[in-house]
């Protein structure tokens, strides 16, 4: 008992310090996004990629020692499908972050105001991060959600999953955009054009 109990601490300590880096730094971000990254946001987003990396490790150790000791504990704790959506979610989670640190970040990092990147790349980037956003956001929720242990359907669980990454993968993008258009009706905005020109030595 006091394994398990420790094993879940932990699984819960890595969701809450993941979801709590993830959400001050979007509230930041959002912040700043007609503004070109300074130096210490450009490190800001480094260490915030590191610290999520590292939960999400956490996350896969604790939460496969918890399922280990749950099964040998209870052979019906497999048959659990609330067990295996957060398994999914988490799955998405890791492919997702791999995706972002592979196309994403270095986008980010390229030294433009992110109202002013092509808007291919702005959106894409949006839909990486609401699908983060609401990933691990869900993965919390089902950590919670007992009344769905054993009883909903892997079908229903995935249903709501995929409902909430429309409805907010939508309105992100489409808030990103109208911020965008807004801010390309500033006087002070400068093309896209422009900014490659002058910063053409950064890397990719």
């Amino acid at each position: 008992m006091l394994l398990k109990n420790a094993l879940t601490f932990c699984h819960l300590l890595a969701m809450a310090l993941a979801v709590g880096k993830m959400l001050d730094y979007d509230v930041r971000f959002l912040w700043t996004v007609h503004t070109r990254p300074t130096p210490q946001r450009l490190l800001d987003l480094e260490r915030t990629k590191s610290t999520m990396t590292l939960a999400l490790i956490a996350l896969w150790l604790s939460g496969a020692a918890l399922v280990y000791v749950g099964h040998t504990q209870n052979p019906a704790y497999l048959m659990n499908e609330k067990l295996w959506m957060k398994v999914f979610t988490v799955l998405v989670l890791t492919l997702n972050g791999w995706l972002m640190h592979r196309f994403a970040f270095p986008v980010l990092q390229r030294g433009h105001a992110f109202l002013e990147l092509p808007v291919f790349h702005m959106l894409g980037l949006t839909l990486f991060a609401t699908l983060s956003s609401v990933s691990w956001l869900y993965a919390s929720f089902l950590g919670i959600a007992r009344s769905w242990n054993h009883t909903a359907p892997f079908g229903f669980i995935l249903g709501v999953y995929a409902t909430l990454i429309l409805v907010a993968g939508g309105t992100a993008m489409l808030g990103i955009t109208l911020l965008r258009q807004i801010h390309m009706k500033r006087p002070q905005f400068s093309h896209p054009a422009d900014t490659d020109i002058e910063h053409a030595g950064c890397p990719h």
